[in-house]
């Protein structure tokens, strides 16, 4: 029996292939070749930009204060007049640049050569190591010039970023991660981004906003096109979400390129004004009808802003003949024109319009802040205001004869908390009405029924502001 069933297997095994049935199809090979899909690659573009593409190490010493220290300014202060020194560590950077003329001249982001004290850079094709100095640097918009020696230098051309619409496809190329010469691939997801922040930097940002992926390394490295253009400058990550990253316009970059090289810094216009966003309860309570244009919260003496006939609570909506649909846009707009220009602004003020003119002026060095934390006073609104005193005045270097009262506390959980009222804001007026002391503030605070709009005026440092809550 064992030798029938080891006969029988053996047979069913040399049964020929085509004897068996198949429930399936299959190619031929002449088939498989005329149907293939033949994919596009973006090889040859990156192999080309890449080349122009330099990694950025730095070596530098930065201030050493304690961990979470909410005044490294004034610790720094603190060191220099009592100690002498100033303890400092080791920083050690990675970033990315590209070559943007054959003679050696780089571009990259400010952030990454901040503090440093030695620079070096390597291309892709030489990896001995290059000595950059800093020709010029903005920390407003990120943007820094640097320089090695050099001749006939691989480049990257620059390209539009004005023509830019969302879903055109780029390649970004940097170091992530250390990761030397890595390139990723996506789309243009929005632009125009003058909201973002990075790290808490604020500057004057117009962003462009792709899902190619960029990383810690990328920062300074090529947003380029299809065209094989540079279109953008990679700065900024979204560190909540993936995908999400921002570049600096590369049209941006063209206006500073000249005065960095020159100048080493960059000449900007002033308006001499503090303006803030206009929020719906602020828009509620200067009576407009949407949140629109950017508020006129100080006015400096003497500057442009005053020359004009702006005052605080003037809102901007049109300035250059270009519109100001957010608070954001004002200050880039006013920064990219030139010194000395006249231009048309519109506003509005009490709800009416209004038109003027302005002349922008080089814009000065910026001033210090005060703060101080003082100790009684009277309470309204969830607010614990003080009276100004001689003492009061000189610690928040306010004028002898300056009005208002001293924020001494914010109540947890209230509407003036949520509204970003804080401890040594000097309230100013209160619905547009002036506040003489403490108990002038009850006696006006007291008069706003239960879900009235409250509008206050305050003095924050060395700047106006205004806040908008209900009662």
């Amino acid at each position: 029996m064992r030798r029938l069933i080891t006969v029988s297997v053996v047979l069913w095994l040399c049964i020929p292939a085509h004897a068996v049935e198949r429930v399936w199809t299959e190619k031929s090979a002449e088939e498989a070749k005329r149907d293939q899909v033949v994919m596009p690659t973006i090889a040859p573009l990156i192999k080309r930009a890449a080349a122009a593409v330099v990694n950025i190490s730095t070596d530098g010493k930065a201030p050493q204060f304690p961990p979470g220290h909410p005044d490294p300014d004034g610790m720094e202060e603190f060191f220099k007049r009592f100690n002498g020194d100033i303890p400092k560590h080791l920083l050690r950077g990675l970033g990315t640049g590209f070559i943007i003329h054959p003679t050696g001249y780089i571009l990259t982001n400010a952030h990454v050569v901040e503090d440093s004290e030695s620079i070096e850079v390597r291309l892709l094709d030489d990896d001995v190591p290059r000595k950059a100095s800093v020709v010029g640097a903005d920390e407003s918009t990120d943007v820094a010039l640097l320089k090695i020696e050099g001749a006939n230098l691989p480049v990257l051309p620059l390209g539009d970023s004005e023509t830019l619409e969302v879903g055109d496809f780029v390649v970004a190329i940097g170091s992530p991660f250390g990761l030397a010469n890595s390139a990723s691939f996506g789309m243009i997801s929005a632009k125009g981004r003058r909201d973002i922040v990075p790290s808490g930097r604020n500057g004057l940002y117009d962003f462009i906003q792709t899902d190619a992926a960029i990383n810690p390394g990328n920062s300074g490295g090529p947003l380029i096109n299809l065209r094989g253009e540079v279109v953008g400058i990679n700065a900024a990550i979204n560190t909540n979400g993936q995908g999400i990253g921002f570049a600096i316009p590369v049209n941006m970059a063209k206006q500073l390129i000249p005065e960095l090289k020159e100048r080493g810094r960059v000449r900007r216009s002033w308006l001499g004004l503090s303006i803030q966003k206009v929020t719906p309860e602020l828009a509620q309570s200067f009576g407009l009808e949407a949140p629109r244009g950017a508020l006129v919260s100080n006015v400096l003496g003497d500057g442009p802003g005053e020359k004009a006939g702006l005052e605080p609570g003037d809102v901007i909506v049109e300035f250059d003949g270009k519109k100001v649909v957010h608070s954001v846009d004002l200050p880039l707009m006013a920064a990219i024109t030139d010194v000395g220009r006249t231009v048309d602004i519109k506003y509005l003020r009490d709800g009416k319009a209004r038109a003027g003119k302005v002349t922008l002026v080089t814009r000065p060095e910026e001033r210090e802040l005060a703060v101080i934390a003082p100790a009684t006073g009277v309470t309204e609104l969830g607010l614990h205001v003080l009276d100004l005193d001689a003492d009061l005045r000189q610690e928040l270097s306010l004028p002898g004869n300056f009005k208002g009262v001293v924020v001494r506390d914010v109540a947890p959980r209230s509407e003036a908390l949520a509204a970003g009222v804080k401890p040594a804001d000097v309230i100013v007026k209160l619905n547009g009405r002036g506040v003489d002391g403490a108990r002038a503030f009850q006696v006006l605070a007291s008069g706003i029924k239960k879900g009235q709009m409250v509008r206050l005026f305050v003095r924050r440092g060395t700047t106006g502001l205004f806040l908008a809550f209900k009662g």
